[in-house]
């Protein structure tokens, strides 16, 4: 058997946004520190996600001490992150209630003419934590679940049945691993990866979101790699690639820590 270690690790600071490259990654029991910790909500309380605003692709963020930094194709703005007296602002995702602490107002005009629509800027805080689907497990800004984890072998697997391939960046991982065959993540229990552990939650249904290049978020949708996940992942009504993390234990992981499956 291969040993299975980690070859990358993202974290998204913004929901739809930039990943950012990691060398290590702080463990809590939402997931990486920072990963989905802010996201964009327009006047009528929907969060914006890039489904709807594949622009959100292009945008960089990154925590600049007590300030966040934001670029959009050439144009970036700097403003302080949340204050005691920062507004709070709510709206729905996925049926869902959110909210946050709205960032300084400076960066709704900057957000509003990169995507188009007028929008706020929130991060998350404890009073809006949102709960894994029938779990008492926080979670911030993401999807479903703490930690998305995909595989390389797997998207050789996929990537082999297409005639154009996909990169990694499309399924949007918090970590990924090299080594191990195709798809047996399918069949994990557990993991432990150096101090920590973590418990596999779920497979990961993928949506619409995947067959938009962030590279070229401008075409918007096409059908790949959908379409052809769709001839050997389905499952009932979903198409799965990835799994989900739960953390039981926390602490550090690093780029190339051995990934030991339970």
């Amino acid at each position: 058997m291969n040993s299975i270690h980690i070859s990358y690790l993202y974290a998204y600071l913004l929901k739809s946004g930039r990943p950012q490259s990691l060398d290590y990654a702080q463990i809590i029991t939402t997931g990486l520190v920072g990963d989905r910790d802010f996201a964009v909500i327009d006047d009528g309380g929907r969060m914006l996600t890039a489904r709807e605003y594949p622009m959100l692709l292009e945008v960089e963020a990154k925590i600049m001490d007590d300030h966040m930094y934001f670029k959009c194709k050439g144009d970036f703005i700097t403003v302080p992150r949340k204050t005691g007296s920062s507004k709070t602002r709510t709206g729905i995702l996925f049926g869902q209630s959110v909210g946050g602490l709205e960032l300084d107002d400076s960066i709704q005009k900057w957000f509003s003419k990169c995507m188009g629509v007028s929008c706020h800027v929130v991060e998350i805080n404890a009073v809006y934590m949102r709960q894994m689907e029938g779990q008492s497990i926080d979670i911030t800004y993401t999807d479903a679940a703490p930690i998305l984890l995909t595989s390389e072998a797997s998207l050789r697997d996929l990537n082999n049945r297409m005639t154009l391939p996909v990169g990694m960046n499309r399924f949007r991982p918090n970590i990924v691993v090299n080594g191990g065959n195709a798809f047996e993540e399918d069949d994990w229990k557990s993991l432990k990866i150096g101090s920590c552990e973590f418990e596999i939650s779920h497979h990961c249904p993928r949506c619409v979101l995947t067959t938009i290049d962030p590279s070229h978020p401008g075409k918007g949708i096409s059908k790949e790699p959908l379409k052809t996940l769709s001839t050997f992942r389905k499952s009932g009504n979903e198409v799965n690639f990835g799994v989900y993390l739960i953390p039981k234990k926390m602490g550090i992981i690093r780029l190339n820590d051995e990934v030991i499956p339970g």
